[in-house]
C-alpha cells in the first residue's frame, strides 16, 4: 500500500473548500493508499496575523469580532477533522522538517495555485525541496493568465511533477504553454455523486419548498440576487433560504442559516427546489445533486464556473447581464449531463491510477 500525502486549501470558514478535501481523501482511499492530508496553515491565518492590525478601530473590531471567527473555525475544522486523517498543523518556516514522509505527495484540487488568493506564489503548494514523485491533481490557478514573474517561477517549480492536471481549461492552456501536458479533470467533489454525499448530509433543515441562495463573496449586486430569487419563489411558491457566518439575519430572506456545517450545506443543497449562486462549489454541487440552478457570474475567479458549466453544457443557466425569469422557467434535463459526468469521473480515476503507479 502507497503512502500519499496531498495538499490543498482545506483551511477556512468555506463549505467547498472541506467538502473538496474530504472527496479527494475519499478517492484516494479507494484506490487502496495509505492517505494524509497535510494541514498546512498559511501565516495569514494565523491568531497572530488575524491580531496584527494597527489601526485601533480595526483591531477593536477583530478583537469583538473573534469569537464568531473562532466559532467559525471549530465548526468547519471539526468536521473535516471527523473525515479527514490530518497531520498536525504545520507552518511554512518548518514545512520541510514537519512535512510526512510520503511515497507520492499530491497537490490540488481547489485554488492551490491561485497567487492572488494566496498573496503571491505560496513554494509550499508546490512541494519545494520536497524530494519525491509528485503529481498536480485538478489544481487550479482561479485565473486566465499569469504574469512574467509569475509564470517563470511557476514553470520551473512544475518541471519536478511527474503527472500534472488542472480543474479548468484556462489552467491546462497556462500549463501547456509552458512545455508541460496537462489532463483536464472534474473537481474532486464530484468523483462522489449524489448518493455518496448523502453519507455526509445533516437532518433536513427546512420543511416548507425553498429556494436557496448561496452568495459567500464576490457578490456583484446583491440586490439583483434576491430580485431575481423573488420572482423565482412567487412563481414557484417557495421560501427563500440563505446563510450567515455570524448572528446577523438576512432581512430579505424567510430563513437564515446561521453557522451552518458542510454537512448542513449538503443537506439544504439537496432538498433545494431551485439554487441561486455565484461560487464554484455552490454551481457544482448544484450539477452533481442535479438541481435546478441559476449562477451568476461572480466579480473574480469566474473561469473556474464557467470551465464546468461548458462542459456540461449549461451555458443557459449563467446570469451575464440581466436575469430572465423565462430562463429559470426552462427545466434542465439531467440525462445528457449526468453522462458527461459518468466519463469525467472515470477519466480523473483513471488519472489517478496511472500517476499512482
Amino acid at each position: 500500500m502507497k503512502s500519499v500525502s496531498f495538499i490543498t486549501i482545506h483551511f477556512g470558514a468555506n463549505f467547498g473548500s472541506v467538502l473538496q478535501t474530504i472527496a479527494t481523501y475519499r478517492i484516494l482511499k479507494s484506490l487502496n493508499c495509505n492517505v494524509t492530508c497535510i494541514n498546512y496553515i498559511q501565516d495569514r491565518w494565523t491568531w497572530k496575523a488575524y491580531f496584527n492590525v494597527k489601526k485601533p478601530f480595526r483591531l477593536a473590531k477583530r478583537i469583538l469580532y473573534s469569537p464568531i471567527e473562532f466559532a467559525n473555525r471549530y465548526i468547519y475544522q471539526s468536521f473535516l477533522k471527523k473525515h479527514v486523517k490530518l497531520t498536525p498543523e504545520i507552518y511554512k518556516k518548518d514545512f520541510a522538517n514537519k512535512c510526512p514522509k510520503s511515497d507520492v505527495y499530491i497537490t490540488g484540487s481547489d485554488q492551490v495555485w491561485n497567487s492572488k488568493h494566496n498573496q503571491g506564489v505560496d513554494t509550499i503548494y508546490y512541494y519545494e525541496n520536497i524530494q519525491a514523485p509528485k503529481i498536480a491533481f485538478a489544481s487550479s490557478f482561479g485565473q486566465e493568465q499569469l504574469s512574467e514573474k509569475e509564470y517563470t517561477a511557476v514553470k520551473e517549480l512544475l518541471s519536478n511533477y511527474g503527472h500534472l492536471s488542472v480543474r479548468e481549461e484556462s489552467g491546462k492552456r497556462i500549463v501547456e504553454s509552458m512545455g508541460y501536458f496537462a489532463e483536464h479533470l472534474l473537481d474532486p467533489t464530484f468523483l462522489l455523486n449524489k448518493e455518496e454525499w448523502q453519507n455526509y448530509m445533516s437532518q433536513r433543515k427546512i420543511k416548507e419548498d425553498y429556494l436557496l441562495i448561496y452568495t459567500p463573496y464576490n457578490t456583484i449586486d446583491k440586490q439583483a440576487i434576491f430580485d431575481s430569487a423573488y420572482s423565482i419563489a412567487q412563481e414557484r411558491k417557495l421560501k427563500i433560504v440563505t446563510f450567515s457566518w455570524n448572528l446577523q439575519k438576512e432581512k430579505m430572506a424567510d430563513y437564515t442559516i446561521t453557522f451552518a456545517n458542510p454537512g448542513d450545506f449538503l443537506s439544504l443543497m439537496h432538498y433545494a427546489t431551485y439554487v441561486i449562486t455565484n461560487s464554484f462549489h455552490g454551481t457544482a454541487f448544484s450539477i452533481n445533486l442535479n438541481k435546478q440552478f441559476s449562477v451568476f457570474m461572480p466579480s473574480a475567479f469566474s473561469t473556474r464556473i464557467s470551465s464546468i458549466i461548458e462542459l456540461c453544457g449549461l451555458q443557459s443557466r449563467m446570469v451575464l447581464a440581466q436575469f430572465s425569469i423565462e430562463q429559470s422557467k426552462e427545466i434542465i434535463d439531467y440525462t445528457t449531463v449526468n453522462k458527461v459526468l459518468d466519463a469525467e469521473r472515470e477519466k480523473s480515476i483513471e488519472f489517478l491510477k496511472q500517476a499512482l503507479l
